[in-house]
């Protein structure tokens, strides 16, 4: 087996890389040691500014202001005051009235969070199983989400990167580092985020531009040869007006199961590189710009898939286990041992750059960001996971999208106080999927050991997409008593998508592949192609393939418009400074989508899966105690969803007399219920405890899954939402202890899920049910997860050592399984335990 291309063209990237960090990078140093005087007499200034500035949106300058009187209120003894822009405003997290998490920069680094999707470890009610390398998290906040692998899906959960939509989902496990906070807001987003937020919206914030110097660098290794490396220096460029900020960040990872055809750790490397350039340019304390430029390589191998032969799910065989699947391939020792005959990888680049204009005349504020975004993915891997040549899958993907959002804002402290903007969005999307078995590979059915033939076969599908979409949107709070105020909210969004899908092989291989028991050197049938491949380094190109026959192509050029009224009403009582009560009614939406995923003609709808809506009703409590040493925080929610986009598998489809079975995007009808408990606590100055607690319900109302194509019957009605399991905890403790020469922190946090299926139509518990045994292997049981670190910091907290572990018991567990063709069911489980060391140095 070649050695992976991706793997080979790395010291290029880094290349690329290095020269946008070090050219950067010295300019930046330079100008740092000219300016640090007089930064340092500008810092003192600032200091010294009026402590009772006008609060609000009166300019950045002031809000900058305002964030700092609200931090330095705060006593090292109490629980942290944490300032948001949750609403478009700065503000304390505990004024907002509605259901937010919020993780700092210096929690991600402690906790060795380095990717997107690791951050829902902390918050109630959520989950972001990353089963492809480090692209497309599968999002779920409250059950919201979606399990759907087409190339244009969008999920229902909106991930923002200081401000701005990141429409792709397979660009949305970019590397964590030199961040601020995440704010992860839990319920629909409809008024002042829009679309695709029903499940609710994450918005990564960037540590921005200082005009006094500073910077950091940390430096770590760890098993699996591991190694990271990130960092960021910052400071003026010209005096008072123009400042910067330069983050870097390097990770790589050897593979962690092995490849039983090689004999090597094949499964799940990670090359990742990314870098951010920043520069705020403050001409007076009315105006600001932010311009930031931002790139990231990635290069991988595919996370493991391990097989678990099995008979057929009906009356006869009951999915009972057996030792080999169709091809004779024994399961492996999972999860260690995988196996793959394909030199699988994963690459990906993204680029992007925004402008954001903050400007403040008088006492209204002007916020205008701009953005634009490209990104580029390439995944071949192996279809089967097995030693055997049963098929292989080649996906591109590449996405280019602008952004533009204007904001005017009304001062805080008005007793009727607005905002109001418009947004615009425009995605140009196109993808390339192929699948194909480049050889014909004899073998003996594993019942009757006649001989059986898996034949050549390719199939490719083409999708290209134009997607563009404004909005206008308006939120109200009118304060009827110092105690008592009512927020409104509505949003007007307009979207159109054209669409064009090409499918070569429209028919599908149920029709068009060979049969197993055709002897390769019989003459063809009619419609059932001999199909050789002239360039199996490159199989997936259409022009490395030649048929005997034409193949039967599909072609659709679909376009749809879809229009929503989103909306929100929150009516917030505050019983004192320190206890908050509100209540919030919202509707959010969903984009409707045409299925990308299609692979034959009849599984292709051109007049598309229309937009899901949602309706939330909330109750919550916020609350300070015990002079800001206990911090309790709850909600409780019900969600009335519809139009829900539903990945349902194994769905009966019949083309010319033959039955297949195929992944369909059907729309269904649900709710969603539960209760979240966050709590924080700090007995004594050296002791802190972290809770987040949730219980969830959720469930289908009606038949929606096709079960029989010949009666038309269906089920689904009672099944629960995937990924949503009843109860999920996360605790947490941190002990700090002072000694003669810095401080030893010892920290640790546990996780706990109940059981949680993996697919909306496998979910029997009757052990006497025909789909009992395929229903419980797709289904992950109740598990925890321990993670524990010690931190060891000079007595001034510039130099520190750390070491940790996660996974601390290394528990298997799974975080995808799907049933598949070969009479087998594949299974994808995540990290096992993992250990490194890191060292950190402020200045």
């Amino acid at each position: 087996m070649t050695t992976s291309p991706s793997v080979v063209q790395a010291p290029l990237r880094l290349r690329y890389l290095s020269h946008f960090g070090a050219v950067s990078a010295t300019a930046l140093l330079l100008a740092l040691s000219a300016q640090t005087a007089l930064a340092q007499q500008t810092s003192q200034i600032a200091l010294g500014a009026d402590a009772a500035a006008t609060a609000g949106d009166t300019g950045t300058e002031r809000s900058e202001r305002e964030d700092a009187r609200l931090l330095r209120s705060d006593d090292p003894n109490r629980i942290e005051t944490v300032v948001v822009t949750a609403n478009k405003r700065s503000e304390s997290a505990q004024k907002v009235p509605t259901a937010i998490s919020v993780v700092s920069g210096v929690s991600l680094e402690r906790n060795e969070i380095r990717s997107a999707a690791d951050v829902v470890r902390f918050i109630p009610n959520a989950s972001a199983a990353t089963t492809e390398s480090r692209s497309r998290p599968r999002w779920f906040i409250r059950g919201v989400g979606s399990n759907d692998p087409a190339t244009n899906v969008v999920n229902p959960v909106g991930v923002y990167i200081d401000e701005v939509y990141l429409n792709s989902p397979f660009f949305q496990a970019f590397p964590t580092f030199d961040l601020d906070r995440v704010e992860v807001l839990r319920g629909p987003q409809g008024t002042l985020y829009g679309k695709n937020t029903v499940g609710g919206a994450i918005n990564y914030l960037s540590r921005k531009p200082t005009f006094a110097p500073s910077g950091y660098l940390r430096a770590g290794l760890g098993n699996f040869e591991s190694s990271n490396v990130q960092g960021a220096v910052s400071g003026p460029i010209l005096g008072e007006k123009l400042a910067a900020r330069l983050s870097i960040y390097k990770d790589q990872r050897g593979g962690i199961a092995t490849n039983e055809v090689t004999g090597g750790k094949d499964f799940g490397k990670a090359d990742d590189e990314a870098a951010r350039l920043q520069f705020l340019y403050r001409p007076n304390e009315d105006l600001d710009v932010l311009v930031s430029a931002h790139a990231r390589t990635f290069d991988g191998t595919p996370i493991a898939r391990y097989i678990e032969p099995a008979k057929p799910d009906n009356a006869t065989f009951a999915g009972i286990s057996v030792p080999y699947d169709d091809y004779g391939n024994a399961p492996t020792d999972a999860p260690d041992i995988g196996a793959s005959n394909v030199d699988g990888s994963t690459r990906i680049n993204s680029q992007g750059a925004s402008a954001s204009v903050n400007w403040t005349p008088g006492r209204y504020s002007f916020t205008s960001i701009t953005a634009f975004e490209n990104g580029r993915q390439i995944s071949i891997s192996d279809g089967d996971f097995t030693p055997f040549e049963g098929s292989r899958s080649y996906t591109l993907v590449r996405s280019s999208q602008i952004s533009q959002e204007f904001r005017l804002t009304s001062p805080r402290d008005d007793r009727f106080n607005w905002i109001v903007g418009a947004h615009l969005f425009s995605e140009k999307f196109n993808s390339d999927a192929a699948t194909g078995t480049i050889a014909t590979t004899a073998y003996l059915d594993p019942t009757t050991q006649g001989q059986r033939w898996r034949h050549t076969y390719y199939q490719d599908v083409t999708y290209d997409q134009q997607t563009d979409s404004y909005a206008l949107f308006g939120s109200g709070t009118f304060q009827f008593t110092p105690k008592f105020s009512l927020t409104a909210g509505l949003r007007y969004t307009s979207e159109k998508r054209d669409a064009e899908i090409n499918i070569l092989n429209g028919p599908g291989e149920a029709v068009t592949r060979r049969s197993n028991t055709t002897d390769p050197a019989s003459a063809e049938l009619p419609g059932k192609p001999i199909i050789t491949f002239t360039n199996t380094d490159e199989w997936w190109l259409r022009s490395s393939v030649s048929s005997t026959q034409p193949y039967a192509p599909f072609t659709a050029s679909p376009s749809k418009t879809w229009n929503r009224w989103t909306w929100d009403v929150t009516p917030q009582y505050k019983f004192n400074d320190d206890v908050l009560a509100y209540a919030k009614v919202a509707r959010g939406f969903r984009s409707g989508t045409f299925q990308a995923s299609a692979t034959a003609a009849n599984q292709f709808d051109p007049d598309g899966i229309a937009p899901e809506d949602l309706i939330s009703y909330e109750g919550g409590v916020k609350s300070d105690w015990y002079d800001h040493r206990l911090r309790v925080n709850v909600s409780a929610f019900y969600y009335d969803y519809k139009s829900i986009q539903v990945l349902v598998q194994g769905v009966p489809v019949v083309t010319a007399g033959t039955t297949s079975f195929a992944a369909r995007l059907i729309s269904a009808t649900g709710w969603s219920k539960g209760l979240e408990v966050e709590a924080s606590a700090r007995p004594i100055p050296a002791l802190r405890f972290d809770a987040a607690l949730a219980w969830l319900r959720t469930e289908y109302t009606d038949d929606f899954i096709p079960n029989n194509p010949n009666t038309g019957a269906f089920f689904g009605k009672g099944n629960e939402f995937t990924r949503a399991p009843h109860f999920s905890a996360t605790l947490g403790a941190e002990y700090t202890v002072p000694v003669s020469w810095g401080v030893v922190t010892l920290g640790t946090d546990w996780s706990y899920r109940t059981a949680q299926w993996f697919t909306v139509n496998a979910q029997q518990d009757d052990p006497t049910k025909v789909d009992y045994r395929v229903s419980q292997y797709q289904r992950q049981k109740d598990y925890a997860l321990g993670n524990a670190r010690i931190g060891i910091a000079s007595a001034d907290g510039d130099l520190e050592l750390q070491f940790y572990v996660r996974n601390l018991t290394d528990k298997t567990y799974k975080i995808l399984t799907f049933g598949t063709q070969q009479g087998a069911r594949q299974t994808t489980y995540g990290d096992p335990r993992t250990y490194g060391v890191t060292l950190s140095k402020k200045f």
